[in-house]
């Protein structure tokens, strides 16, 4: 097997789970092959919650529909459950497993780092970016023996919150990987990544969840089958996001108060978004569906609200829905800083309503 692979994805399609699983594949002393349990009830039930803390339990080995969106080399077997390795996994203490991401993304992973492991931050903030300190742990862990007398595994996640000296670090790392390592690196955006990182990684674009997929993993956060499909809509298929639903309801509840009004609307008459970063998001889904029906074609993330869109569309100059585009993608670069959210929402229903001003 290659000794790195780069797995990349949008946001929310499920890159974390299958790195995961596929480390746990890796490092299992008996791991199953896939295809000799095909048509049995499914892998073990394991939690993959670190002890002390961390996400729900999640099956413990890649299913069928999982292992299909990834390369053969990484999905051909799929972790035991029983093991003294999977019982290290599971309590998320295996010493042949590294694992490097943003401290602010640790309890959304369901990670718990003990004190001894944990990098130190030199803020009190968690740290968005994925540190040198923590490559150069990775480093030296890499050149030490197995604790199993197996292979070693580095899952990096998500690789483009490198900064820049961990990215330097990591790249003299893959340019002469230690023997018996393998490092699994995730990414959502290919293009903010060092060229010289990806051309030293063996590359697999994930699709996107297939339809019962995405539906299975939606099963327990909306129940109604219209409901699935207009969250499969506005996530497009990124339903492995923590609430692959956020905005949606807002978006609806704004059209259908833009509908009933017929002159320009006041913003204090339209409903807040539930925050900045969410607002400005739904934003954009919403002016992309309404250029997108200003030329005939349908909307992508809210096809249930064709006629809405429809009839505010014409309301709403094509230049002008551009430019507000435009300035929208520009808020959503700086949603991460710290602003007055009240102050944030006001100012974002004041953009939207002037949209429909007529002469100006």
């Amino acid at each position: 097997m290659n000794s790195a692979w780069l797995i990349h994805a949008p946001q929310g399609y499920g890159k974390w789970p299958l790195l995961q699983r596929t480390a746990n594949a890796l490092l299992c002393e008996s791991p199953q092959s896939l295809a000799a349990s095909q048509g049995n009830a499914g892998p073990p039930q394991v939690s993959l919650t670190p002890t002390g803390g961390g996400s729900a339990s999640r099956p413990w080995g890649l299913s069928e529909l999982e292992a299909a969106r990834l390369p053969a080399a990484l999905s051909t077997y799929k972790a035991c459950g029983h093991c003294a390795s999977c019982a290290l996994l599971a309590a998320g203490t295996h010493p042949d497993l590294l694992i490097a991401a943003p401290e602010a993304m640790w309890p959304e992973l369901g990670l718990n780092p003990s004190e001894e492991t944990a990098p130190r931050s030199e803020t009190k903030t968690a740290s968005q970016e994925i540190r040198i300190e923590q490559i150069r742990r990775l480093n030296d862990w890499s050149v030490s023996t197995s604790h199993r007398g197996r292979a070693k595994v580095a899952l990096i996640y998500p690789v483009d919150a490198l900064n820049a000296a961990a990215a330097n670090a990591l790249l003299k790392t893959l340019e002469e990987p230690p023997e018996d390592v393998q490092f699994l690196l995730g990414a959502h955006r290919l293009d903010a990544l060092l060229p010289t990182i990806r051309s030293r990684c063996r590359l697999a674009a994930l699709p996107r969840p297939g339809a019962a997929e995405a539906q299975q993993q939606l099963g327990g956060k909306t129940e109604a089958a219209g409901a699935q499909q207009a969250v499969l809509a506005w996530s497009q298929g990124a339903v492995y996001q923590a609430n692959p639903a956020l905005g949606l309801e807002w978006a609806e509840s704004l059209l259908d108060a833009l509908s009933r009004q017929a002159a320009r609307p006041q913003s204090s008459t339209l409903p807040p978004p539930p925050d900045q970063a969410a607002g400005v998001a739904s934003l954009l889904k919403i002016g992309s569906d309404l250029q997108r029906v200003q030329v005939g074609a349908p909307p992508l993330y809210l096809p249930q609200k064709l006629s809405a869109l429809t009839a505010l569309a014409q309301r709403i100059a094509p230049l002008k829905l551009a430019d507000a585009l435009d300035g929208w993608r520009q808020k959503q670069r700086l949603a991460g800083f710290p602003l007055n959210q009240a102050l944030a929402s006001d100012a974002l229903l004041l953009e939207f309503a002037q949209l429909f001003s007529q002469g100006d």
